[in-house]
């Protein structure tokens, strides 16, 4: 491994971590702690408050986060081994030309559309509380205000986004909590856990939701463990990251439902009597949360094109530009679409890399090595377990949950599928180094 020292300081593209420039786990855990406090968390819980009891909304957030989590571990921890992000650790399943239009488009395209729905969600939180004190601000110039303050944080990569999030996260645990803590006095505590007395949503397909909710973020792990200095890192940086926060959020989210009668975000915290606070927590929410969704985008776009290092800032401001113009186009309406979509076909890919690293490579770094052309085994396997999940998905059949099937059908896929047919063309045009799959970033 060559050290290619990014002198610049800023985050590498695609180019391999060296030893030298791994980071501490507290930096990374409160990145996606930042990540998990961000209004989608709220809108779940909000959603659930209307169809699950108060009890049961706690079981399915727990257990679908628990699963995220596991998932996220076993991905981030190939991003550690091998210094490596996420688009980059599916070359070996994909392959390096099959990686760019599986894992790195599915990854640009998402993120990028993730953060075109937060950006629209602050704008309109934005100008609604404008509009409480008599000011009307245009829709687009609040999305390209918001837009480029969140994407300009992501240009400058991990150590200011941990800058951020170590700033914002402890203020928004405590705007949120008051949120909570609020509802609970003006409502009582009874009325909430009594609104709602049985399930009307299945369990199933509630725990589907949250899993899909967070499955692009679980398959992307890599984009910041690539920087965990051990395995224990990463579960650390994980699951201290990922699931107390995220059961907070969808918590207050759906006590602030049941307590305040409103079932849309903006509306939960303008019922606070705190317009001003209420700002802070919608606006520093998207920010934290959005500044991963255009550094991811800007990774997995720098692995399409083969950018250079030095030139993912700018990609990243590019993807920024295009999430800000699909937010004034309105995709913020179809949230729920776009939710089931990514929750289909996105955690299936994650399946074929922990299949591909842990089973055929038996979980050893010198094992895996980058696959020229394209992996059709990786392929099909992707068609597999997405397909079942997209099916799903549509209710033409139900197993369990679409997401954690599409994994479980993907994963088995690859590794049957590889043992048979890994001796054959099918599964490449031969392995190369690391240092050769980089070096066009260097």
């Amino acid at each position: 491994m060559g050290e290619n020292k990014n002198n610049t300081g800023q985050d590498k593209g695609i180019s391999q971590i060296q030893a030298h420039e791994k980071r501490g786990w507290p930096g990374i855990a409160f990145i996606w702690i930042g990540t998990m406090i961000c209004i989608p968390m709220l809108m779940v819980g909000g959603i659930f408050a209307e169809t699950l009891t108060v009890p049961s909304i706690l079981g399915v957030t727990v257990a679908g986060f628990a699963v995220c989590c596991l998932l996220m571990v076993l991905g981030g921890i190939v991003g550690s081994d091998l210094g490596l992000n996420s688009s980059m650790t599916s070359t070996r399943a994909f392959g390096m030309t099959g990686a760019n239009f599986t894992m790195a488009l599915v990854v640009f395209i998402a993120e990028a559309g993730w953060f075109a729905v937060q950006t629209a969600t602050c704008a309109v939180a934005f100008n609604t509380l404008l509009e409480m004190s008599g000011v009307t601000f245009p829709f687009w110039a609040s999305c390209t205000l918001w837009g480029a303050v969140m994407c300009i944080t992501a240009v400058y990569g991990v150590r200011w986004m941990t800058i951020l999030n170590y700033v914002a996260v402890p203020l928004l645990l405590i705007l949120c909590v008051y949120g909570a803590v609020h509802s609970i006095n003006e409502a009582g505590w009874s009325a909430i856990s009594d609104t709602v007395t049985s399930n009307t949503m299945a369990i199933p397909a509630a725990i589907s939701t949250v899993i899909g909710l967070f499955a692009l973020g679980a398959t992307c792990n890599s984009d910041y463990t690539r920087y965990c200095k051990s395995r224990g890192d990463v579960v650390k940086a994980t699951v201290l990251g990922v699931l107390p926060a995220a059961t907070i959020m969808i918590m207050v989210g759906a006590i602030m439902a049941l307590g305040t009668g409103n079932y849309d975000v903006t509306a939960m915290f303008a019922g606070l009597g705190l317009p001003v606070v209420s700002m802070l927590v919608l606006v520093l929410a998207t920010w934290t949360t959005n500044t991963g969704n255009a550094y991811m985008s800007g990774l997995a776009a720098c692995k399409m094109f083969s950018v250079k290092d030095r030139y993912r800032p700018a990609v990243t401001m590019v993807v920024g530009v295009l999430g800000i113009i699909m937010a004034v186009m309105g995709l913020a309406d179809v949230l729920n679409t776009y939710i089931s979509i990514i929750g289909a076909v996105v955690p299936p890919i994650m399946g074929i890399i922990i299949a591909d690293y842990w089973v055929i490579c038996r979980g050893k770094a010198e094992n895996w090595k980058p696959v020229r052309g394209i992996n059709w085994i990786g392929i099909i396997a992707w068609i597999c377990g997405g397909g079942f999940a997209l099916i799903e998905t549509l209710g033409i059949l139900t197993v369990f949950s679409p997401a954690l099937d599409g994994v479980v059908i993907a994963f088995a896929a690859y590794v049957v599928f590889y043992r048979l047919l890994g001796n054959t063309a099918l599964a490449g045009k031969g392995e190369m180094t690391i240092e050769e799959a980089t070096a066009s970033a260097r």
